[in-house]
């Protein structure tokens, strides 16, 4: 089979843009497209995105989705050899470069975060960058460049929050119709029925509370509980977990423990002894961020919360 020559072309032009290069210090990557200009210079920034995916095609980092570039600086001369790899191929870029590389997770935090690897991280695991120059600008333009894209990044932050928020209501809807739930509702979108009457003064803002819980996936799955028994009849029981933070009653300051926003909303619908079911949307759980190996991106969440107790009086701003 013959390769047209307009193919013919495409491929001798992806090939001459992959590029093989290499840093002062050594740091291999591939120039995969090739922008304009030149690089940077001490007086300038380097406007970046970049994105990261592991062997096992989970996404660490990705700021072209997030809408939000990285900005660094091109030290002197007296500091350049001291950049790891990654500093130093950003200092050769130019506006509209594209580059790529792989690194294992054990070299990027030795060489480049210089630190050990964070408890949970799998160290077999290599990683793949794709990095972008977005633009390169004065140190004096920073501010209002950055307000710009801040502006830019909050517009399109809310728009797709409410998106997801009228995704995630309308999914949520969905399921308990056909579970045939009758739930309360909330303005901001959370679902919730109340399996035990409580007393009747609701917790408020600033009061600390104990409560139990159990936290699951909308698909039924148990992630997370501080109660032993359930963590045992979902087969989550960690013993590691029960020797540094025993099952028991967790502690939290209505709208000051930092926690999803959901659960700090829930809180205050429920009186001590109370219990209830909250269905909270994935806008006010963790959003587009994914959380270990089970709660994915735009995940709605549902939980079962008991609260144990209420203190008298609440907590000193």
């Amino acid at each position: 089979m013959r390769i047209s020559k307009v193919l013919l072309g495409v491929l001798l032009l992806v090939t001459a843009c992959s590029q093989t290069k290499e840093t002062p210090n050594g740091f291999k990557y591939k120039l995969v497209k090739e922008g304009q200009g030149s690089p940077a210079t001490q007086d300038q920034l380097i406007v970046f995105n970049f994105k990261i995916t592991d062997s096992k095609d989970s996404v660490w980092a990705d700021t072209y989705k997030r809408g939000f570039p990285e900005f660094t600086a091109v030290p002197d001369s007296s500091q350049s050899a001291e950049q790891d790899g990654i500093s130093q191929m950003l200092c050769l870029l130019k506006k509209g470069d594209s580059s790529v590389f792989d690194i294992s997770v054990k070299k990027l935090f030795k060489e480049m975060a210089k630190s050990a690897v964070p408890p949970g991280i799998d160290t077999t695991l290599n990683l793949n960058y794709s990095v972008s120059i977005r633009d390169i600008i004065a140190k004096e333009q920073f501010e209002e460049y950055r307000g710009k894209i801040e502006a830019e990044y909050y517009a399109l932050e809310e728009k797709n929050a409410k998106q997801q928020l009228d995704k995630d209501t309308l999914a949520i809807d969905e399921y308990l119709k056909s579970k045939g739930i009758d739930a309360a509702k909330l303005p901001s979108g959370i679902r919730y029925v109340i399996t035990t009457a409580g007393e009747a003064s609701n917790a408020v803002s600033g009061q600390t509370v104990l409560v139990n819980y159990a936290g699951y996936l909308m698909d039924g799955t148990c992630f997370d509980t501080n109660v032993k028994a359930v963590a045992e009849e979902k087969g989550i029981y960690d013993p590691v977990r029960a020797a540094q933070a025993p099952y028991e009653p967790f502690e939290v300051v209505i709208d000051q423990t930092n926690l999803i926003q959901g659960w700090h909303e829930a809180l205050k619908q429920l009186g001590k002894g109370g219990k209830g079911t909250f269905y909270i949307p994935s806008t006010l759980a963790y959003g587009s961020r994914r959380m270990g190996n089970k709660i994915k991106e735009n995940s709605s969440l549902v939980f079962d919360i008991e609260m144990v107790d209420i203190k008298d009086q609440p907590a000193n701003p």
